[in-house]
């Protein structure tokens, strides 16, 4: 072979290389677009429809769709196994009894969870699964307690109790509902970005309203000033004022400018989606959040003597509001006749 053949079989076997690299790149950008379809369209469902005119919207939501998605599966993974929720559950599960007071109080949250008669109507089955979300209270109060062999008084303590329980997504089996609760994040996240929209319009509105007052007012002065105006007022004084609502003016142009450069085309509004589900922590937290307490739900530090029972749970954190999330499940028997 040739200098000249040498080289060309090179560049030819450089460029096949390239071309199968750019293929296998290709087909896997297909394969992951293919998983990710069903979520993009409930994305932008959820956001706005209108991006389906920008082309290739898809193709440009996949990075932060794929994002969010795993998000919400690492959030849904630290979710500790359904719960069982019964009065022997409660006798005999630390977790369970330390949600409820009394077993009237789990008994009742079934009783009138909305919903739970109705899922079991139209489903049949005999065991139902939910997602329970509470809120944490933590109240200080001075009593006893052990410090080393010897029984302390007006020691300060901290009782820990949950109230506010609702139930949310019945559904037939575990499976069924972590698929659920992925769905219902996504869309949730998603949500945040039409409010995000939403809130960007509101701002450019109240900024055009602002200009067409502005304007107005200038007009009437400027009116005011051909006719007997000045014959009753200062002159000093309306030309001060036609100074000042013309700096106003120029001041709102500004801002309306500043205010219509994030939603001047579809593809600023499909900018806006893709910012959100692509930091999807800061409009969804979930932190693990380990307590250990007594039957009477005083929490106890790690070293202390005293006997007590450590339950793992998982607080979540959304616009401004923190609960306790836990799966449980639920028998049909466990409900009132009805």
């Amino acid at each position: 072979m040739t200098n000249d053949q040498g080289f060309l079989h090179q560049v030819f076997g450089g460029l096949a290389a390239f071309a199968q690299q750019h293929l296998a790149e290709h087909r896997r950008h297909q394969e992951r677009l293919a998983a990710m379809r069903d979520a993009i369209e409930q994305v932008v469902d959820a956001s706005e429809p209108r991006i389906r005119l920008v082309g290739n919207y898809a193709d440009k939501l996949l990075g932060a769709v794929e994002t969010a998605s795993l998000y919400v599966e690492k959030v849904l993974r630290q979710l500790p196994p359904a719960a069982t929720l019964d009065a022997r559950a409660w006798s005999r599960d630390p977790q369970v009894n330390a949600f409820f007071a009394t077993t009237d109080d789990l008994q009742a949250l079934l009783a009138e969870a909305p919903g739970i008669q109705a899922f079991f109507k139209e489903s049949g089955v005999e065991r139902g699964y939910a997602l329970m979300l509470m809120v944490k209270q933590e109240t200080e109060f001075f009593g006893t307690a052990l410090r080393g062999d010897v029984l302390v008084r007006d020691v300060r303590q901290i009782r820990v109790s949950f109230s506010r329980h609702r139930l949310f997504f019945p559904a037939i089996n575990e499976k069924r509902l972590r698929e659920d609760l992925q769905q219902r994040m996504l869309v949730f996240l998603a949500t945040r970005a039409l409010e995000r929209i939403n809130n960007l319009r509101d701002q450019r509105s109240m900024l055009e309203e602002q200009r067409r007052r502005l304007q107005a007012q200038l007009r009437a002065l400027r009116s005011h000033a051909q006719g007997l105006q000045p014959l009753l007022s200062p002159t000093d004084s309306s030309m001060h004022r036609e100074t000042a609502l013309e700096q106003r003016l120029v001041q709102v142009e500004k801002d309306l400018v500043a205010a219509r450069k994030p939603l001047g085309t579809l593809d600023d509004y499909l900018k806006q989606i893709q910012q959100v589900l692509s930091q999807p922590e800061t409009y969804l937290q979930a932190r693990p959040l380990t307590l250990r307490l007594t039957r009477l739900g005083i929490k106890l530090s790690p070293q202390s003597p005293e006997s007590g029972e450590t339950i793992s749970l998982i607080e979540l954190n959304s616009l401004g509001e923190q609960r306790i999330g836990v799966l449980v499940r639920f028998g049909r028997e466990t409900l009132p006749p009805g």
